[in-house]
């Protein structure tokens, strides 16, 4: 399968071939995001095996519904909103949610990494004081704006993408991200780094 340079336009032939019944598009789909997946409903909620569990029921429901499912220029963000809505109707069923009040009754998360990302790195670069503040900065955002940052800077989600996601239209959305950044620098005034780097570098995925 010739998918491309553009990574938009591989994820978009991928599917393509997912639902032209193709079992290794398929398979490839659960490879390519299902971790990306769960590292976004852990935010949502601490049930991991909930999550799992969900993720699973989501790639069920695609196979199985695949000839009614529709085109998409974006899997990701595709999968992640099945996803949220999958677990978010699953946290309403155990009663953990308000049946009233789905978006803002979602305690969305993010916790710091303990260790750097990999033996290489020099984590002399970032200090516990560094960490500490980010972390208590972070605690400071509303749970939509925590969700926003984690989207944009962590999964990479397109800020076209993002109103969906969040149940926003796209103005909103953008003072949303605008605002969070804010409050993030600042909170965060000892960073020579920039609050992107350090948050790429340190939040959990």
């Amino acid at each position: 399968m010739n998918t491309g340079s553009n990574p938009l336009s591989a994820e978009r032939t991928l599917w393509q071939d997912f639902l032209a019944g193709d079992r290794d598009a398929f398979a490839r789909l659960f490879h390519l995001y299902s971790d990306a997946m769960y590292a976004y409903g852990k935010k949502i909620t601490a049930d991991r095996e909930l999550v799992k569990d969900t993720i699973q029921d989501v790639f069920v429901k695609l196979h199985q519904n695949r000839a009614n499912l529709s085109d998409t220029d974006y899997v990701k963000g595709y999968l992640f909103m099945a996803m949220k809505r999958a677990l978010i109707n699953k946290l309403q069923t155990r009663m953990l949610l308000s049946l009233d009040n789905k978006e803002e009754d979602v305690h969305f998360e993010i916790e710091l990494l303990a260790q750097p990302l990999s033996d290489d790195e020099d984590d002399s670069d970032y200090s516990d004081e560094q960490r500490q503040q980010l972390a208590l900065a972070l605690k400071e955002l509303t749970p939509r704006q925590r969700e926003a940052v984690y989207l944009y800077y962590i999964q990479e989600v397109p800020l076209s993408e993002l109103p969906a996601l969040l149940g926003m239209n796209y103005q909103s959305t953008r003072n949303l991200l605008h605002r969070a950044l804010l409050k993030l620098r600042q909170s965060v005034t000892s960073s020579e780094l920039g609050i992107s780097l350090v948050l790429l570098q340190y939040l959990s995925k």
